[in-house]
């Protein structure tokens, strides 16, 4: 039991070295690079530039074909460049290498902000990254302080990439600076202003239609290119007025040139930015959120000022919930149904004291292959709880049968476990053998049906050995709490004409009906576990060696042949010769 405890606590390391995810990434052969040349860049450059960065693109080994281009209506500095790679099965590299390739092209080009995202199999956009944090605060300027001092800090952690912010200050604008007592005095409002002038700048507002034949046509108003950042022109517009009519914008606001952000993000009433990042291979999830999160602080957030993570890290918490939730629902449910199958309370508990060692070897088998606990392996631990259960059905459920045929406590367990071990055995080699295809990760699409498969490989291999030594003592110790005269039977074995097994307990501990006196009751659960350890090393050696030599054609562990006696199935040794295979040739 000990050994038990000890093995369930490895859990916490574990956890804490293979980091948590919520959906491993996923080679599609897709890629995405999104581009940032500096504010105020024209049209021209944004595709001058965009054009020869697809062009070194597309002469990387493994590129099927590469699209640049520019969103109409978004800002013109602003472009994306769609990667499409060959084949996962025609190329020797993954998509994140790709990745890093095209990252190290862009980083050729000065002054040119960029980010390399791999589409999520879910969506999200361009801004979906895995690592999202929001600063919130009451004034703009404050909060994109604070964002830039931020992003500078996390472009240190070394496992960070793709480091941005979805704001920008450095924008050419021209600032319309209304004198608002003048304006009230000539019977104009600020909406009025902000109306006309975008009206006249975005261009955006439908003003007629325009019909010709059978196909009718939007009209709508706008400045030419040209006149739109001539702040002489843009101070005639005319804006509407309650008491006069018209008046000339510049009669009541100055226009002045200045920098500022394209656009203004608000979330719950406050001013936000976003700070966006991609964790590098081998960094998990929830290391670079903590690593993030702990250089957001450093950057001295003021009194009313904080951030927060959404996108996958704000999944990931809601998922780990959900399935902490799930594991304790299906235990209760387990328990529920093992209870009212074996008509008792203590079975169910020894049958399930061996599902918290499955958890620490299924994390175990993930930090050797390099994997994290995402989604799908978080699944996999769920199935393996209940291949685990099984093994623990089948022992406490065959020592029952042969107590209630008159067997003592220590030689149905005994024997139990010798009759139990083979199927035990074949179940797990056929579930193992199994899922080795899958275990592989070969194909697209493999690294979420690998992580199922690597868990419940790992898990049920690993957790096998000690399942078969726990359930057994915990059986006998509960058996003994439940009732002290357990032990002893009303129908002893060999009061039924049956032969005792050949691995009774030591005949100096035992008076003549089998009991032990007082002075070495203490000792029964340690000497019976001792005893079920070396039977069932033993019976997995010999079932090893003779599975090497093709011999399982015997009903029994090797050496061992089934009789009946008094209508009580016992085991005995069989003659040396009754063990041999076939020779050679027969």
């Amino acid at each position: 039991m000990a050994m038990g405890l000890g093995t369930f606590l490895l859990v916490f390391p574990l956890n804490y070295l293979v980091g948590r995810d919520w959906i491993p990434p996923d080679d599609q052969g897709e890629l995405s690079a999104i581009l940032n040349l500096p504010e105020g860049s024209s049209l021209d450059a944004t595709v001058r530039v965009s054009t020869d960065l697809a062009q070194k693109i597309s002469a990387l080994k493994g590129v099927e074909f590469v699209n640049p281009y520019v969103h109409e209506g978004a800002i013109l500095s602003h472009s994306h460049i769609y990667v499409k790679l060959v084949d996962l099965g025609k190329r020797n590299f993954t998509n994140l290498d790709a990745a890093a390739e095209v990252r190290k092209i862009c980083a050729t080009i000065p002054n040119l902000r960029y980010k390399v995202m791999i589409p999520s199999a879910l969506g999200g956009g361009e801004n979906f990254f895995p690592i999202r944090a929001l600063i919130l605060g009451p004034d703009f300027n404050e909060v994109a302080r604070l964002s830039k001092e931020a992003a500078a800090r996390i472009r240190r952690i070394p496992g960070l990439t793709d480091v941005d912010t979805s704001v920008s200050v450095n924008s050419p604008e021209l600032e319309v600076k209304i004198d608002r007592q003048r304006a009230s005095d000539l019977g104009v409002r600020a909406s009025d202003v902000g109306n006309a002038v975008r009206l006249m700048i975005a261009g955006q507002d439908q003003i007629s239609t325009y019909k010709e034949g059978d196909e009718q046509y939007d009209v709508t108003l706008q400045l030419l290119p040209e006149q739109q950042k001539n702040p002489e022109i843009l101070s005639r517009l005319a804006i509407p007025s309650s008491k006069v009519g018209q008046v000339r914008l510049d009669n009541i606001a100055s226009i002045e040139r200045g920098v500022g952000p394209a656009r203004i993000e608000r979330y719950n009433r406050q001013f936000q930015v976003q700070i966006y990042a991609n964790n590098a291979p081998g960094f998990p999830l929830d290391a670079a959120a903590r690593a993030a999160g702990d250089e957001i602080r450093k950057a001295g957030l003021p009194p009313g000022y904080g951030f927060k993570f959404t996108g996958s890290v704000k999944i990931l918490d809601e998922t780990t919930r959900n399935l902490i939730i799930a594991f304790l629902l299906a235990s209760i449910f387990m328990y529920m149904v093992l209870a009212a199958q074996f008509d008792s309370f203590l079975h169910p508990f020894t049958i399930m004291l061996s599902l918290p060692l499955a958890i620490p070897f299924a994390l175990f088998s993930l930090w050797v292959t390099g994997r994290t606990l995402n989604l799908w392996s978080s699944l996999g631990v769920l199935l393996l709880l209940g291949i685990v259960k099984k093994n623990g059905i089948l022992q406490v459920d065959y020592t029952n049968k042969l107590r209630e045929e008159g067997m003592t406590l220590r030689e149905a367990i005994l024997q139990a476990n010798h009759v139990r071990l083979r199927p035990i055995l074949m179940t797990t080699l056929a579930i193992v053998a199994g899922l080795i295809p899958t275990a592989l990760g070969i194909g697209a699409g493999s690294a979420q049906r690998s992580a199922v498969a690597v868990t419940i490989i790992g898990g049920q291999m690993l957790c096998l050995l000690p399942t078969l030594l726990i359930t057994p003592v915990a059986y006998s110790l509960l058996a003994e709490a439940e009732n002290p005269e357990t032990q002893s039977p009303g129908v002893d074995s060999r009061a039924a004409g049956v032969e005792p097994r050949v691995f009774h307990a030591d005949a100096d501990v035992l008076d003549d009906q089998g009991r032990a006196d007082e002075g070495h009751q203490a000792a029964l659960p340690r000497k019976l576990g001792n005893r079920i350890v070396s039977s069932v090393l033993s019976d997995s050696l010999m079932y090893a060696l003779q599975c090497a030599s093709f011999r399982l054609a015997t009903p029994h562990p090797p050496g061992w042949v089934s009789t009946r006696s008094a209508g009580l199935m016992k085991a005995r040794r069989a003659p040396a010769s009754s063990c041999k295979g076939p020779r050679r040739g027969e």
